[in-house]
């Protein structure tokens, strides 16, 4: 019977898959053949031009002593002796068969399989063809080793570096075996290797500033801003160590040995989809990302922030979005302005009763006569603040300010201010204002509401001819 896929998966652990440097045979070399004879003790193999070779059948038997092979059956196994005959070996025995394999395996480099059966002082202790073994920490892993009993009961391949003292005194490396296929995986990987490239990979290491990925023997960064387009504090985070990715490869300095690479640039524009969800005077619930002399950001999508700016953060609430911003909290926020070509986004705070996703009713229109706060004193006039993300401008010539009174005082900042809404442009971000248009408003108001009160005191003072007449009549 045919060898089963395990039986062949055990030898290519004990033994690589090592071509033939020439065309004879030699110790240590796999070579591969046809079964073309079975007796009860030996398997003989037909290695084509280079002759013919045996092995002991009990090497290729199962653990009920049955033969795994068959007449006809393609076989791979190790050379271990040449001369008038050549003997092949599948696997590994006790004894001096063993002690000779290893033996043979530290001189010709040939890879071992072995069990790591425990962690000593110092490194392993490894299980090798019933032997035991050493293999240091160092030499474990192509990296520093983080939990050493996750390798406790795995079988692993490891090159036999130190064979002495019969057997007693056997060292291995699995480093080594690593090191190499490495080299071998970073020749391909550098063919592949281009600005714009697009390529699998696995994370080996991650930094504050960024994770480590393994293209095939090659290493790159992918640095943390370049982790998504969401705003990423660490890159474990976003990722762990031994996590299949794809990347893109943004920059090859070969001066250097660096290369810079993307998971970000694989996910698409984030800001496609703010047409669709974000809307000026919209209340969105966004998460305080990063704080600044000038205002503070809020994440509202994935990779799209925009800005509270400080001129729209009372001072009573600064300190406590700065220290959402620390935490990473959510805050309340309503959108004033969308600039899709320059990808900004102006905020304010929402009022405190606004509903996220609902829009935030806005009570400026010109004729209205509003109290805002004043914000600000320039030498042109006096900014008021009216509302959420709206700020209005009173020039000196609307200001009801007496001859040689001092503004500082008149118009002191935080200090409330009754004014008329003379006009609104640019969709709202400009809004010119005036105290004296309010004042005259104001005493209008106040002038009819005289004239309505004394007409009902006096019983007709303020009535229309009309209306006199009627009442003459009985009619009112």
């Amino acid at each position: 019977m045919a060898d089963s896929p395990d039986d062949s998966e055990d030898f290519a652990a004990l033994f690589a898959r090592h071509e033939t440097a020439g065309p004879a045979l030699q110790v240590g070399r796999a070579v591969k053949g046809r079964i073309f004879h079975i007796t009860s003790e030996s398997v003989f193999v037909d290695v084509g031009g280079k002759g013919e070779a045996w092995i002991d059948a009990s090497e290729l038997t199962d653990d009920e002593g049955k033969l795994r092979v068959k007449i006809g059956d393609e076989i791979e196994a190790t050379v271990v002796r040449t001369g008038d005959e050549t003997r092949l070996s599948y696997k590994l025995q006790r004894g001096a068969q063993a002690r000779q394999a290893l033996a043979m395996a530290q001189e010709s480099g040939m890879p071992v399989e072995g069990k790591v059966a425990a962690v000593i002082k110092g490194g392993y202790e490894v299980t090798v063809g019933g032997m035991r073994a050493f293999c240091p920490f160092s030499q474990m892993d192509l990296r520093r080793v983080e939990t050493a009993e996750d390798f406790v009961g795995r079988v692993l391949e490891f090159r036999v570096t130190k064979y002495g003292e019969n057997g007693r005194n056997i060292v291995l490396s699995r480093r080594q075996l690593l090191e190499a296929q490495a080299a071998k995986d970073a020749e391909e990987t550098r063919k592949k290797l281009a600005v714009g490239a697009v390529l699998p990979g696995t994370v080996a290491a991650l930094a504050e500033f960024g994770a480590f990925v393994d293209l095939g023997g090659v290493q790159g960064l992918v640095p943390v801003s370049e982790i998504s387009h969401a705003r990423v504090g660490r890159p474990a985070d976003k990722l762990r160590i031994g996590d299949q990715v794809t990347v893109k490869v943004l920059r090859i300095d070969d001066e250097k040995g660096k290369i810079t690479l993307s998971l970000k640039a694989l996910e698409g524009d984030p800001w496609v989809a703010v047409p669709g969800q974000l809307r000026e005077r919209q209340a969105v619930r966004g998460r305080a990302a990063r704080a600044t002399d000038f205002g503070l950001f809020v994440e509202l999508l994935p990779g799209v922030d925009g800005l509270l700016h400080v001129s729209e953060i009372p001072r009573s609430k600064q300190t406590a979005l700065r220290e959402a911003a620390a935490a990473g909290a959510e805050v309340t926020v309503m959108i004033v302005g969308i600039d899709m070509e320059k990808r900004r986004i102006a905020l304010a705070l929402a009022p405190d009763d606004a509903a996220p996703g609902a829009d935030v009713a806005s009570q400026v229109a010109v004729g209205a006569v509003l109290v805002g706060t004043i914000e600000r004193l320039e030498s042109f006039g006096v900014f008021v603040r009216l509302g959420p993300g709206q700020t209005g401008l009173v020039p000196n010539a609307e200001l009801a300010l007496a001859r040689g009174a001092d503004p500082r005082k008149s118009y002191p900042i935080g200090g409330e201010l009754k004014v008329m809404v003379l006009a609104i442009e640019e969709n709202g971000r400009r809004i010119r204002l005036s105290q004296t248009k309010a004042i005259e408003q104001e005493e209008r108001n106040e002038s009819q509401s005289y004239i309505q009160d004394a007409a009902k005191k006096s019983g007709g003072f303020g009535m229309t001819l009309g209306e006199r007449v009627q009442k003459r009549k009985g009619r009112l």
